[in-house]
């Protein structure tokens, strides 16, 4: 629920934003190819910017994998250390236990009994002489290897110290490239977002530009003073220059009351050629003023604004599974703003694959002025057959816009 209603209040925000864009001085098609140019010198930049962000994200990354490598190495290392350590203390102890033996025979040794010897298994006093001399050495080598034992010990313990320190280090390294490598990647994904949209104002802008010259409009014409001009001169093959919203299929269902489904005033027109993902256009050329989501009536809704000769008029589309276009972008009536959506969506006002339109009477911006003040966006709506006479009856099939 929570993120529905931040949802609303973006597009809300947007759609006020977009009123003030609409009531500035519109750009005339030189303008505009002008503002496309600036869009795809926009998406190069951003471009190259990923590449470099990339370059360095993949850096960081490389790094973070060497110093994991490295910890582990340490981690090894350590354990090896320890087991040294527990080895080398073990012999200590063993060695002090025969320092001790050794000591106990010499202490002996040196009491006041002369025959000593004897007690010890000594054939002759030289014999005793030798074994006390012996015995000393032996205390003597054994200290030494006490010694030095305790000196590898002290060694090893130091060295434990260092690399323990050094692991310390490492992990915090770790910690930031981590951090570092999710930073280049959320700067990667914004950059690749900023590309798409970048890239797709530049080629809606280009084919709206396109089609309008080719339709004979000038440079110095406005998309308001182009559509004009084309509806007044006839020379397009539709009627007011306003085309069917998907390229072929049935109307499905007709403006007005309609008897089934218990009875109800329909108020648009449906289309549809049973196939979910299908393009759906804009009937005319115009701009997009607000885009609108309610999963449960409507899915993902696209409203644009036309002039059709000389009149302002608003359009809907309703059940598309996303949307093509953005807020403030001009679209011709050839450029893709959505597809149909499939079923099962949770749209509970779809009872199949379908495009729903609405048309609603602008003059004066009235619809426009409305909506602005918080007013329904959908109250009003009229027959789409007003702009577009050529839309056929209920049933009827058609294979071109």
């Amino acid at each position: 629920m929570k993120k529905i209603v931040s949802l609303s209040l973006v597009m809300l925000f947007s759609f006020l934003f977009s009123f003030s864009n609409i009531s500035a001085k519109e750009l005339t098609l030189n303008e505009l190819e002008a503002q496309a140019k600036a869009n795809r010198a926009a998406y190069n930049e951003a471009k190259s910017q990923k590449a470099l962000t990339e370059a360095e994200r993949d850096k960081a990354t490389a790094e973070k994998t060497e110093v994991e490598s490295e910890i582990n190495s340490l981690n090894t290392e350590l354990d090896n250390i320890e087991k040294e350590i527990e080895d080398l203390q073990e012999s200590i102890e063993t060695k002090d236990d025969e320092i001790k033996e050794i000591m106990k025979f010499v202490q002996v040794s040196n009491g006041e009994s002369a025959y000593l010897e004897y007690a010890f298994g000594a054939s002759s006093f030289t014999d005793f002489i030798y074994r006390v001399s012996v015995a000393e050495q032996l205390s003597d080598y054994n200290d030494k290897l006490i010694k030095e034992y305790n000196a590898d010990v002290k060694e090893l313990g130091e060295k434990q110290v260092e690399l323990t320190n050094k692991q310390t280090e490492l992990s915090k390294k770790q910690q930031e490239l981590t951090v570092l490598e999710a930073k280049l990647n959320q700067e990667i994904e914004t950059l690749q977002s900023g590309m798409i949209s970048k890239d797709q104002e530049y080629k809606t802008q280009i084919n709206l530009i396109n089609s309008m010259k080719q339709r004979g409009c000038s440079g110095s014409d406005t998309v308001t003073s182009c559509q004009n001009r084309i509806s007044s001169s006839g020379n397009l093959a539709s009627v007011n220059g306003t085309y069917m919203p998907i390229a072929k299929g049935y109307v499905t269902s007709d403006y007005g009351w309609r008897s089934y489904g218990g009875g109800e005033n329909h108020t648009g027109i449906d289309f549809s050629n049973s196939t979910s993902g299908d393009t759906v256009y804009p009937i005319a050329d115009g701009q997009v003023i607000l885009l609108d989501y309610n999963p449960s009536c409507g899915n993902h809704i696209v409203y644009v604004k036309h002039n059709i000769n000389g009149h302002s008029y608003i359009t809907s589309y309703w059940h598309l599974s996303s949307w093509s276009v953005s807020v403030g972008q001009y679209v011709s009536y050839t450029t893709k703003i959505g597809s149909m959506a499939g079923r099962n969506t949770g749209d509970q006002c779809s009872g199949g694959i379908h495009v729903h339109l609405n048309l609603f009477d602008n003059a004066g911006n009235s619809w426009e002025n409305r909506v602005a003040r918080g007013g329904n966006p959908n109250s009003g709506r009229i027959n789409p057959r007003t702009i577009a006479p050529q839309i056929p009856s209920e049933g009827a099939y058609f294979s071109h816009r």
